[in-house]
C-alpha cells in the first residue's frame, strides 16, 4: 500500500493531524503539493520570480567560473 498512514488514538483527531503534517513535511510531500498550485500568478509576481531565478543562475555561473580558474591555477602550479 502506498501513501501515509496515521493512527488515530483515543479519538484524538487533532493529534493525528499534527503527526500527519510532521510526516508530510519530513518526507517532502508538502513541498510538492505547494509547487503544484493551480491558482493564477500575477505578472508582477512572475517577473519577480524570473528575476530571482536569473540572479541565482548568474551567481551559480560566476561561482563555477571562479572555481574553474582556481582549479586551473592549481593544476598549472601557479
Amino acid at each position: 500500500m502506498r501513501g501515509i498512514r496515521v493512527k488515530v488514538r483515543n479519538g484524538n483527531l487533532e493529534q493525528a493531524l499534527a503527526v500527519m503534517q510532521r510526516v508530510m513535511q519530513s518526507s517532502g510531500i508538502e513541498r510538492l503539493i505547494k509547487q503544484e498550485q493551480t491558482h493564477h500568478i500575477k505578472n508582477s509576481e512572475k517577473r519577480i520570480l524570473a528575476r530571482k531565478i536569473l540572479e541565482r543562475k548568474i551567481k551559480s555561473q560566476d561561482h563555477a567560473r571562479k572555481l574553474q580558474t582556481i582549479l586551473i591555477k592549481k593544476v598549472r602550479g601557479l
